[in-house]
């Protein structure tokens, strides 16, 4: 299998590489406009370029061993030698003339194959003919090396016929030749020898190659596994700075309500103790008492006025403190307003109260609320960090088994969570959520970070600006997101190199180029799902599907 990594870094190999001539022998070169095809790899250039080689410079070795046969008195076995040289040449000009590689292949590992057999019959069956047979196993290594495991096995099975067939009709064969014994045993010698030197070089060769490009994967599995530790690093500190300044707001808000609140709370016990030294009367008490209650509620529950019916209701209870005399009247109108009175407010407390009592019952009220409205913020605050933080536990699943029953929902929440401070200025998110997606078995932290790539992506693409719609659903035996923005849309000639590692259409030093790849890498290899991307202009949609159960159906392409 090709690594798609090690494609997209093959993309930048020189053009003849891929589609024409190398430069790697000058003495070699003129082969593999003959051999190669257009499409053909480095590799297959190579290879296609080895083999016609040795077939021919086989040629004249056939020739030299047709010469002894012929000098020492088997001139008709010398003719199957001679055979193998001379269709060997002829295999060769075929080639020269209609460039079918296969065909040249096929031809000579036939006449590896057959001449040795019939070389073997003409002098007397396997110690007779020097085993000279064992030279059709090269037809099997041929087709191991240049055609495939599935073709060797054919080869091989014919290559067993063959050594059958020489046994069974061994009897049949004459008894002797011609040949002395002295050049029938350097045959035999020279035969077993050359050939397992052969193959020795071979398997040599071949270990030494496979053992290259395992040291080749391995570096590269450190370089991908560094980069994408990289890549998850990157995102960590986004996230991290994106947390930090979520966690910085309501903590802000709720240090400012604290030391706010002690002011306030201060001014709340002198109104109270001037209270205490004013004649109150039963129904004064109770109009404090439903006071009390009244900014309880207000503070919970903020008055819904604008602005310019606030200031102006503001105004008009600071013109009614100004003409009863009511020390400060600046600092208690804006709590009064808020507080849900209006100038016929007022004038209620002083129809209630006596005459000294009513200015320490208004700064008693607006203080009262005042400190209600901090301790409201400052619970507002707290539980917006608690949330935060909440959150970024459930979204890192820390101290949780790394495969468990996980809720796309809840996962989809905490990310957004994570994420508002990206998505919380000009963007719209639109959650419509399948009421019948189960928990999916699946590695929680890993989804998540799927989650927070597509979000951001889709972020930084409306550039800040926009809607992002987030749907769940349950199809045959699968759980499908989908994550849609109305960004410009991805342009359809890199729409199939999204997933590519290192590949992306942000600027120097804003994005790795990882992180669609490794989101791909997370549902496609680690849970068996598939994603899709389809897009034009205004419209980007990532489709995300997770299996529900062991084996689930395949979708259709439409679905």
């Amino acid at each position: 299998m090709t690594n798609p990594a090690i494609g997209a870094a093959d993309d930048h190999r020189p053009a003849h590489d891929a589609a024409g001539p190398s430069t790697r022998s000058d003495r070699t070169a003129w082969l593999e406009p003959i051999v190669c095809a257009p499409g053909d790899d480095e590799e297959t250039r190579r290879r296609k370029v080895q083999f016609t080689l040795v077939s021919v410079l086989v040629t004249p070795a056939g020739l030299i061993w047709a010469a002894i046969y012929f000098a020492y008195g088997e001139r008709t076995v010398a003719l199957f030698p001679l055979a193998y040289s001379v269709f060997t040449l002829l295999d060769f000009l075929v080639l020269v003339r209609v460039r079918r590689y296969e065909l040249f292949r096929m031809v000579q590992q036939g006449l590896i194959l057959v001449l040795p057999v019939a070389l073997q019959a003409g002098l007397g069956g396997f110690v007779g003919g020097s085993i000279v047979i064992i030279w059709s196993f090269l037809t099997i290594l041929m087709a191991v090396l240049f055609g495939g495991i599935r073709e060797a096995r054919w080869w091989f099975a014919a290559f067993l016929v063959a050594v059958v067939a020489s046994a069974l009709v061994e009897s049949r064969l004459p008894v002797d030749n011609r040949l002395p014994h002295w050049l029938v045993l350097s045959f035999f010698v020279l035969n077993i020898g050359t050939v397992s030197w052969i193959a020795f070089v071979v398997l040599s060769v071949f270990v030494a190659d496979r053992r290259r490009l395992r040291e080749l994967e391995v570096a590269y599995l450190k370089q991908d596994l560094m980069l994408r530790q990289s890549e998850k690093l990157a995102t960590l500190g986004t996230l991290a700075a994106g947390v930090a300044h979520e966690l910085n707001n309501p903590a802000a808000a709720t240090r400012r309500a604290a030391e706010q609140l002690r002011d306030a709370f201060a001014r709340l016990e002198q109104a109270h103790l001037r209270l205490e030294s004013a004649a109150l009367t039963p129904a004064g008490r109770d109009v404090l008492r439903s006071l009390d209650e009244q900014a309880r509620a207000r503070a919970i529950r903020p008055s819904d006025l604008d602005a310019v019916a606030r200031a102006d209701r503001e105004a008009a209870v600071e013109h009614w403190l100004e003409e009863h005399e009511v020390a400060n009247p600046w600092e208690l109108a804006p709590a009064l307003a808020a507080l849900g009175l209006d100038p016929s407010g007022p004038s209620l407390l002083a129809d209630a109260l006596a005459g000294e009592a009513l200015a320490p019952a208004l700064t008693w009220a607006a203080s009262a609320f005042t400190v209600y409205t901090l301790v409201n913020e400052i619970g507002q605050g707290s539980a917006r960090v608690s949330e935060i933080v909440r959150a970024l536990k459930s979204y890192s699943y820390v101290g949780q088994a790394p495969v468990q029953a996980v809720d796309l929902h809840e996962g989809l929440d905490n990310t957004l969570v994570i994420l508002g401070s990206k998505l919380k200025e000009g963007i719209t998110v639109h959650r419509d959520y399948g009421a019948d997606v189960p928990p999916v078995p699946a590695y929680g932290s890993e989804l998540n970070q799927v989650w927070t790539n597509l979000l951001d992506n889709a972020a930084d693409a409306m550039g800040g600006k926009g809607a992002i719609t987030i749907r769940t659903r349950r199809r045959n035996g699968w759980a499908v997101v989908e994550i849609e923005d109305d960004g410009p849309g991805i342009p359809p000639a890199i729409q199939s190199k999204v997933f590519d590692p290192f590949f992306t259409t942000k600027g120097p030093g804003q994005g790795t180029g990882l992180g669609l790849s490794t989101s791909h890498s997370i549902i496609t290899d680690r849970h068996k799902g598939a994603i899709a991307v389809e897009s034009r202009p205004g419209f980007t949609r990532f489709t995300v599907r997770l299996p529900l159960a062991e084996s689930p159906v395949v979708p259709s392409p439409g679905a």
